[in-house]
C-alpha cells in the first residue's frame, strides 16, 4: 500500500510518501542518499540522492523513517514559494 500526502504548515509544505513494504534497517537507511549505492538489480542508486539534492537546492529537507517489516515514510519539507502571483 502506498499513501501520498500534502500539507501546508505555516511557511512550509510537507510532502509525504509512505508505504507498507519491507522497510529497511538502520545500516541501509544511513546510506540511503549515497550516489550509486543500490540494493535493486539493475538499479542506478541515484533516485534518493537526486531527490535530496533537488529538495535541498530549493531550500528544503528530506527525512526518512523506516522499520523492517513495516514500511518506510519519506517526508519532504519545502518552503512556500514567495514569488509573484499571476
Amino acid at each position: 500500500e502506498l499513501k501520498l500526502g500534502v500539507r501546508v504548515a505555516g511557511d512550509a509544505i510537507r510532502l509525504t510518501v509512505q508505504d507498507t513494504g519491507r522497510g529497511m534497517g538502520k545500516e541501509v537507511a544511513a546510506r540511503l542518499f549515497v550516489p550509486f549505492l543500490t540494493r535493486r538489480p539493475g538499479g542506478t542508486g541515484l533516485g534518493m540522492a537526486l531527490v535530496r539534492r533537488t529538495v535541498e537546492a530549493h531550500g528544503g529537507s528530506v527525512r526518512v523513517r523506516s522499520t523492517v517489516g513495516q514500511g518506510t515514510r519519506v517526508e519532504i519539507h519545502l518552503p512556500v514559494w514567495a514569488g509573484e502571483k499571476n
